[in-house]
């Protein structure tokens, strides 16, 4: 099912469908250590499926569906008979609606939904991305309309389980809509600015916050720190550059935004479990005297 993966770096070839790529899966397959850009959704249907990610090994279940984040390394170990669904989605396509920016933020390296949990919720995401595969392997005009449309029908649905409020909370829909709002278009400009020069103070002018509460309603807006969500994004641009072997590390260190090679590999290291010449090597399978 792998396409295209050059050690642990796949390739997602959105051949079939703009920014959307579907298997109904059946094969016993298993899947090495990779990763890839693309979000990832897997859901099994019949038979159990094991995927370790972020170095959590995750048994899965019948209608139990799992989010994998961009850029999270993950393998698979699938069981001699089986079924299940494994979509991939572009991020960059869908963070360009706000709320999806910061609802993606929230949900890194893995979200698990149990259906032992919510059966009736995963349920309903279930039969969306059944009506995606009707649409994804039809000939019908405006396919990756109804395909686009039926994603973020996924996402919205998924978005409001996890959000919803408990009855006693006293905060107001509006201004907690605002806020969401206020703090995704923050999360969409550190995504583009991430190799910059970013401090808590321009970020929580962007928001129109003092840094003090800009940082606090991050944290609880996005389960995460302000400086991990920007560390996160870019350790993933960093990911994307060390697919290019005539890069040295160091040059991949200063076009990430970090201020160092030593900052880099301590916080690569803490942060995906090897250092950036290992990661290279991992993917590549050679030395790396580029460095």
């Amino acid at each position: 099912m792998i396409e295209k993966l050059n050690g642990t770096t796949e390739t997602v070839d959105f051949t079939l469908a703009t920014g959307i790529r579907l298997y109904h899966n059946t094969s016993a397959e298993d899947f090495p250590l990779h990763w890839h850009v693309p979000g990832e959704i897997i859901c099994p249907i019949q038979n159990t499926y094991n995927v370790t990610v972020a170095g959590e090994i995750l048994y899965l279940k019948p209608h139990d569906v799992l989010f994998i984040g961009s850029g999270e390394l993950h393998c698979i170990t699938a069981p001699n008979k089986g079924e299940r669904y494994i979509l991939n989605f572009s991020t960059v396509m869908f963070e360009q609606f706000h709320e999806l920016s910061l609802f993606f933020a929230t949900l890194h390296p893995f979200k698990l939904l149990r259906y032992q949990e919510h059966p009736e919720f995963n349920d309903r995401l279930l039969n969306v991305i059944t009506q995606m595969e009707s649409e994804y392997f039809g000939l019908t005009p405006f396919r990756d309309c109804e395909l686009s449309s039926l994603m973020l029908h996924f996402f919205a649905i998924m978005g409001r389980q996890l959000y919803q409020k408990t009855p006693h909370e006293n905060v107001s829909s509006l201004r907690q809509k605002e806020q969401q709002e206020r703090f995704s278009i923050v999360c969409n400009y550190i995504n583009v600015h991430c190799t910059e020069n970013l401090s808590l103070d321009k970020l929580a002018g962007e928001a129109g916050f003092s840094k003090y509460h800009f940082a606090r309603l991050f944290k609880e807006m996005t389960g995460t720190t302000c400086h991990n969500y920007l560390l996160g994004r870019r350790l993933l641009y960093a990911k994307s550059l060390l697919a290019d072997i005539s890069l040295p590390i160091t040059e991949v260190a200063m076009r990430s935004g970090f201020n160092s090679l030593a900052t880099f590999n301590r916080i690569f290291k803490s942060q995906i479990g090897c250092t950036p010449s290992e990661f290279r090597k991992l993917g590549f399978g050679y030395g790396t005297s580029q460095e």
